[in-house]
């Protein structure tokens, strides 16, 4: 049998013919302008950047970090509010606070004492209905919802309190010194008189917190909320004592120990719910309340989402006076605060209210008519939040 000759091999086994050598430009310099065009092309990059970020064109500018600065705009961090519910052995509502801060980082801020059986409008089985029945019927979720219905705003967070975690918050001080103006007694079924807490300046130990909270008998509704208005203040005081307020609560990672100390560090205060006395229970100061509330709550969460219309708050003016009534009148009027700043410039005459989306048009007027000043519909204003109040130089003239 013979080979086949190289003419004769089958195509995928012949031997493909070698492709000819790149010349000597083309294989020197290609590679020397790549990599130059790389290298100009990198000094391009860097160059564009030093230009932008040497702009004063306004296309990057250095961010206002002072809030005196104009052009200033800050996301506003929201009042930190907690329901502070104490219980009885029977499970029953002994006792009822709202504590609020004013400064996370200076301290300092509110406790809104609240008296139990506070009248409220249905939810109950049965009438009357107050606080006390509605936390007997439906427990701590039925009593959050009736205090945000009140107060007609939300709640950071809402902690439940027993005798035994009370015992544990105020033993490191050893118990509360409280003021009583005459002692607290009641009488046994044979009618005997027995004294629980003596008068005068009396140390509820840390094991009788909840059964002196609790104490109502023979006492009207606000001899009731006294009790409390003078066990809270009393602590308070206690705990601020101590430089650091740390050092006289309970070495536990709680949120409620952390506000407590928080409080305390700064200038507080303990105020009862303003209520009046009728025959068949109390109720509350409604327009009274409404002011507590605007104090209480720099920055306050919506109780329900949408109930208020989320605002942003400019200074037009420079005078940083106005700001908190400016920031009261806006919460007063239903706003929620959810962006602080300044204008550009502080020569802004006139205040107004802007709003870029059609359908917030009704929440803009309303906003407006609380507070004396125009709204207008703008395209171009901030989308940060649904309304911008622009406060010029005569809104203090126009809300004062």
């Amino acid at each position: 049998m013979t080979e086949p000759t190289a003419n004769e091999m089958p195509q995928r086994f012949r031997r493909k013919s070698p492709a000819p050598r790149a010349s000597h430009g083309w294989r020197w310099l290609f590679p020397v302008a790549l990599v130059a065009a790389m290298g100009w092309s990198a000094m391009l990059l860097i160059e564009s950047a030093h230009e932008l970020l040497d702009s004063q064109d306004g296309e990057i500018r250095t961010a206002q970090t002072d809030p005196t600065s104009p052009g200033f705009e800050a996301f506003v961090e929201q009042t930190w509010s907690m329901l502070i519910i104490t219980e009885n052995k029977n499970e029953d509502l002994a006792d009822l606070a709202v504590a609020t801060v004013a400064d996370r980082e200076n301290g300092g801020g509110s406790i809104l004492v609240v008296p139990p059986h506070l009248r409220v409008a249905g939810g109950c089985a049965k009438e009357p209905c107050d606080l006390a029945a509605l936390y007997k019927e439906g427990g701590q979720e039925l009593l959050t919802e009736a205090m945000v219905s009140l107060l007609n705003v939300g709640f950071t967070q809402e902690v439940l309190l027993t005798e035994s975690r009370w015992a544990g918050l105020t033993g490191p001080v050893g118990g509360v010194t409280v003021p009583l103006p005459a002692a607290l007694t009641s009488e046994n079924s044979e009618g005997v008189k027995i004294t629980h807490f003596e008068a005068g300046e009396t140390l509820i130990l840390p094991n009788h917190t909840v059964e002196f909270l609790d104490f109502s008998e023979g006492l009207a509704g606000h001899d009731d909320l006294a009790l409390s208005q003078a066990f809270w203040s009393s602590w308070l005081a206690e705990l601020s004592e101590s430089e650091n307020p740390l050092d006289k609560l309970p070495a536990l990672d709680l949120d409620v120990v952390e506000l407590l100390a928080v409080i305390s560090a700064g200038n507080h205060v303990v105020v009862p719910l303003l209520v009046s006395e009728a025959d068949d229970g109390l109720y509350v100061e409604a327009d009274l309340l409404a002011q507590v509330v605007v104090e209480m709550f720099l920055f306050p969460i919506s109780a329900h989402p949408g109930d208020r219309v989320s605002v942003r708050l400019i200074n037009g003016t420079g005078d940083f006076t106005t700001d908190p009534v400016a920031r009261q009148r806006v919460v007063a009027a239903g706003g929620e605060i959810i962006v602080v700043g300044n204008h550009p410039s502080f020569d802004v005459a006139e205040s107004i209210i802007t709003y870029r989306d059609p359908l917030v048009a009704v929440e803009a007027a309303t906003m407006a008519q609380s507070l004396g000043i125009p709204a207008e519909y703008d395209a171009f204003a901030s989308p940060a939040a649904e309304i911008t109040v622009l406060v010029g130089a005569d809104f203090v003239g126009l809300t004062g």
